[in-house]
C-alpha cells in the first residue's frame, strides 16, 4: 500500500490540497516496493494468509502505475494462484469465522481483481484467467449499516440515498460482460489463427453489439442519478465517493462499447464516433478526478488506438480520413492537457500529432498523383515529406482541403511502423 500510495503521490494523483506532496517522497516507490516483496515469503500462495492475497492486488496495481506490464501480470498469476489453491473462486471454501467485515473485505478483493484481469487483458493484449461463470461469489453489500464502511457516508446521512457500492457493482457488471466480448476480441488480434478451430461445438460466446448494448444502458437507466454526473470535488471523501464512481461508470461504458464495435463489422463513422465519445467524456470529467485515476486512465485511452488503427486497415476515402484525423488530434488535444495538470509524461501528444503529419503527407501525394496510378512504394513520399517531419506541430492543426467524393484510398504498411509508439503513453 505504501508503494501504491508513493508512486500515485509521484505522479500527481492527489486529489486534494491536504497533503504536501514533497514531503512523501521519501522513501521512494521503489524502495517501498522491493520491502514488501521481500517481506513475502515464496510459498505464500500454500499459507492461504489472506494479507498476501490483498498484497498481491496492490502489488499489481502499483505495476500498472509503473507502467511495467510484465511485472503486473506476474502479481495477478500470483494472486490467481492464491485463489486457485484454496478453491476460493467459491464461498464456501471461505473460513467459516469470518464476521460480517471480513467477509465485505474478501468480496471487494475478489471483485476487484476479476475486474483488474478483465481490463487488463483488454487494454494489454495478454488473456484473462478469470471466469464468471466459474465464480460463486457474492457482490459487496451495499448496506453500509452492515458492511463496516467508515469512509463512506456519515451517521446522519445513512439512509439518504444509495451507497456508492451500488455504482461500483455496477462497474462489476460490466467487465463480467466484458470478458464474454473479450473472447472474440482475441480472435481477430490474432489474424493467424495456430490453434484448431471447434465448429459446431461450440457456440459464439460474444454478445452481440445492438442487444448486448440495449441491455447495458436498461441497467444503467435504473442507477440512481447521482452515478450519472460527475459533480465537482469537495474534498469529502463521503461526497467524492460517488464522483469518483461516477467517472468510473462513464469510462466503463465507453470501454465497453469500443471492445464491442471493434469486435463487429462496424464502420469507420461509427467507430470515430464511440472514440470521440470516449474523449468528449473524460475531457468532461473534473481535472481532479483525471488526476486521481492516474495512470489507468492513460491506458485507457490508448485503447483508443486499437480502435482507429483498425480504420485504416481496409483503405479510407479522404472524407473518411478527415473524421479519423479530428478524432486523433481531438486525443493530442487531450493528452496535452493531461501532461499541464497531470502525471502524462511532456511530449506524448506530439507524438501523435507526429503520426498525423506523417499521414497528412502521405495524402497530399496521393492526391498529387493520377487517380488510376496509386502510390505503390513510400520511397518518393519519404523523400520528401522528411523535412515537414522535423516539425510536426507546424501540420497538426491545420484544415485539409479535400473533396467530399473521392476514390478508396489504400495506406502503404510503412506508414505505421510507428503506430503502437505514438499510443504508448506510459
Amino acid at each position: 500500500m505504501c508503494a501504491l500510495s508513493s508512486a500515485r503521490v509521484r505522479d500527481g494523483a492527489l486529489y486534494t490540497g491536504k497533503w504536501d506532496a514533497n514531503a512523501l517522497q521519501s522513501p521512494s516507490s521503489e524502495e517501498l516496493f522491493e520491502a514488501a516483496k521481500e517481506a513475502i515469503p515464496h510459498d505464500a500462495t500454500l499459507s492461504q494468509n489472506f494479507d498476501y492475497a490483498r498484497a498481491y492486488a496492490l502489488m499489481a496495481i502499483c505495476c500498472i502505475q509503473y507502467g511495467d506490464t510484465p511485472r503486473m501480470n506476474y502479481y495477478i498469476g500470483l494472486y490467481q494462484g492464491f485463489i486457485s489453491v484454496g478453491g476460493l473462486q467459491d464461498e464456501s471454501n471461505w473460513p467459516g469465522v469470518l464476521n460480517h467485515v471480513d467477509l465485505e473485505e474478501r468480496r471487494r478483493l475478489f471483485w476487484s481483481m476479476y475486474t483488474l484481469d478483465i481490463f487488463s487483458s483488454i487494454i494489454f493484449g495478454g488473456f484473462a484467467r478469470s471466469r464468471e461463470a466459474c465464480f460463486n461469489v457474492c457482490y459487496p453489500s451495499d448496506d453500509e449499516t452492515q458492511s463496516g464502511d467508515t469512509n463512506s457516508r456519515t451517521t446522519g446521512d445513512m439512509h439518504d440515498g444509495p451507497s456508492w457500492l451500488t455504482g461500483w457493482n455496477f462497474v462489476t457488471t460490466l467487465y463480467r460482460i466484458l470478458e464474454h466480448a473479450q473472447d472474440r476480441l482475441g480472435q481477430l488480434r490474432n489474424p493467424v489463427q495456430r490453434t484448431p478451430s471447434l465448429p459446431g461445438y461450440i457456440e459464439p460466446g460474444s454478445p452481440r453489439q445492438i442487444s448486448c448494448l440495449t441491455n447495458i444502458m436498461a441497467l444503467y437507466e435504473q442507477l440512481p442519478p447521482v452515478f450519472k454526473t460527475t459533480q465537482p470535488l469537495t474534498g469529502r471523501l463521503d461526497k467524492d465517493l460517488f464522483g469518483f464512481q461516477a467517472a468510473n461508470i462513464a469510462a466503463s461504458l465507453q470501454l465497453v462499447r469500443m471492445v464491442l464495435f471493434t469486435t463487429e463489422n462496424s464502420t469507420v463513422d461509427q467507430k470515430c464516433q464511440i472514440a470521440s465519445e470516449v474523449i468528449n467524456g473524460f475531457a468532461s470529467v473534473p481535472v481532479a478526478y483525471l488526476r486521481a485515476i492516474s495512470s489507468p486512465l492513460l491506458h485507457h485511452l490508448a485503447g483508443i488506438g486499437s480502435i482507429m488503427g483498425s480504420v485504416f486497415e481496409n483503405g479510407l476515402t479522404e472524407t473518411s480520413y478527415r473524421r479519423v484525423r479530428s478524432v486523433l488530434l481531438d486525443l493530442a488535444n487531450l493528452l496535452a492537457n493531461l501532461e499541464v495538470d497531470l502525471f502524462c509524461r511532456q511530449g506524448t501528444s506530439d507524438k501523435l500529432r507526429a503520426q498525423v503529419s506523417r499521414i497528412d503527407e502521405f495524402m497530399k501525394i496521393q492526391r498529387s498523383v493520377d487517380a488510376s496510378g496509386p502510390v505503390v512504394g513510400l520511397t518518393p513520399w519519404v523523400h520528401q515529406q522528411s523535412h515537414a517531419l522535423a516539425s510536426p506541430g507546424l501540420h497538426a492543426h491545420h484544415q485539409l482541403d479535400l473533396p467530399q467524393d473521392s476514390p478508396q484510398i489504400h495506406f502503404p504498411p510503412e506508414l505505421f511502423t510507428d503506430w503502437e509508439y505514438a499510443f504508448d503513453f506510459n
